[in-house]
Formats: C-alpha cells, sequence, structure tokens
C-alpha cells in the first residue's frame, strides 16, 4: 500500500491534479486514497526524498516550486555534465549501449501512443542516466541522481507543450546516431541542444500558465 500511495500522489503531482502554493495534509491525502495514514506516511517521505513534495512546519505539505535562478542552475549543470560525459562514453560505446539506448527510446514511443506521460518522463531520465553509466562514470550518476529528481518535476512541465514529446523522441535518435557513428562534437552539440530546448519548452509553459 505505501508503494501505491507513493505512485498515485507522484500522478497526482506531476499531472497537476495537485495545485501548486496550495498546503495539504497527512489525513487529507489518507481521505482522498481512502487508505490509512501509514503508508501514506511513508509516501510522502519518498516524494520530499524526491523534492517533489516540501514539508513546511505548521503549514503541512506543498508540491516543490522551482525559482527561475533554481531552473536555470539545474540546466546549467546537466548541459556541463552530460555534454563532457556523452564525449566519454564514445570511447568504449558497444552495439548492445546503442541498442539499450534504442530500447529506451522505443519504450518512449509506446508511452506516447499510451498517453502515460509520467512513464515517459521516467523513461527519459533513464535514457540520460544509461549515458552516464554506460560511460562508467558512477561517482558522477551518484552525484546527479538528486538533480534528476529535480528534472523530473522540470520535465513533466516541459512536456505539456503540444509536440513537446514527439521532439523528444527525434532528439534522442538523433543522439544515438551520433553516438553510433562516434561523432563527438556532434554528440555534445545534439545534446546541449536537446537540454536547452528542454529548458525552453518548460520556460514556455511557465510564462503561459503566468499569462492565465
Amino acid at each position: 500500500m505505501h508503494e501505491a500511495a507513493y505512485r498515485q500522489l507522484k500522478t497526482a503531482i506531476l499531472s497537476n491534479q495537485l495545485s501548486t502554493g496550495v498546503y495539504y495534509t497527512e489525513n487529507e491525502f489518507a481521505d482522498a486514497l481512502n487508505i490509512s495514514r501509514t503508508p501514506i506516511r511513508g509516501a510522502i517521505k519518498d516524494l520530499i526524498h524526491d523534492d517533489l513534495l516540501v514539508s513546511v512546519p505548521r503549514k503541512g505539505l506543498k508540491v516543490r516550486e522551482f525559482t527561475q535562478s533554481e531552473v536555470e542552475q539545474i540546466f546549467l549543470l546537466r548541459k556541463a555534465i552530460e555534454g563532457e560525459v556523452i564525449g566519454k562514453l564514445l570511447e568504449m560505446v558497444t552495439d548492445e549501449h546503442v541498442f539499450a539506448l534504442e530500447t529506451l527510446v522505443t519504450k518512449q514511443k509506446h508511452m506516447i501512443e499510451a498517453g502515460d506521460d509520467i512513464s515517459f518522463i521516467d523513461l527519459d531520465l533513464e535514457f540520460h542516466q544509461a549515458i552516464i553509466r554506460f560511460a562508467n562514470y558512477g561517482l558522477i550518476e551518484n552525484m546527479i541522481a538528486k538533480l534528476y529528481n529535480l528534472t523530473r518535476l522540470i520535465g513533466h512541465k516541459a512536456i505539456m507543450k503540444e509536440g513537446r514529446m514527439e521532439e523528444v523522441i527525434d532528439e534522442h535518435r538523433e543522439i544515438i546516431e551520433a553516438v553510433r557513428n562516434k561523432d563527438g562534437a556532434r554528440s555534445k552539440q545534439l545534446m546541449v541542444q536537446h537540454l536547452e530546448n528542454t529548458q525552453r519548452s518548460f520556460r514556455w509553459i511557465h510564462d503561459q500558465s503566468e499569462v492565465i
């Protein structure tokens, strides 16, 4: 029940069923899911660890929000790290690595067809983590795990822009092709451009929501 509660609350957060700026309580979550507070408490703990929820003393729980500076820092770090790591991967890339990346993109396409935005985002992050893992950069993979948790919420908002998910598929495939060809300069360029496009989509959605 803990895992089920975690999944349902995570879905509610990422699909904007929980409003930003609103404070919630354990009891409200338990009543909404019709389960006891014990699994809810565990789910909340996990969501706070994932940086999807924030606990505010004497007020309650709220969906994590980001300042413009925080968003810029997240993408600055990711572009710097992932742009360099993909070059390292080219020194040791195998057909198995390429196939694994292609499989993740195929699964992403299936998630678009199924209308499963959350699994799409999970697979998107898995794609980027796989590149770091295949490059044998375990220390970096561990260090930026929290960064990916932050990106999960940003990423879901970014794909709300019409056509962005299809663009992500195309961009991932271009990156894979450059990796297959061991083209270092193009691989780095495509990775950085891909992250910049996601940042631009997030900014567009954010600006639209402010207008509304």
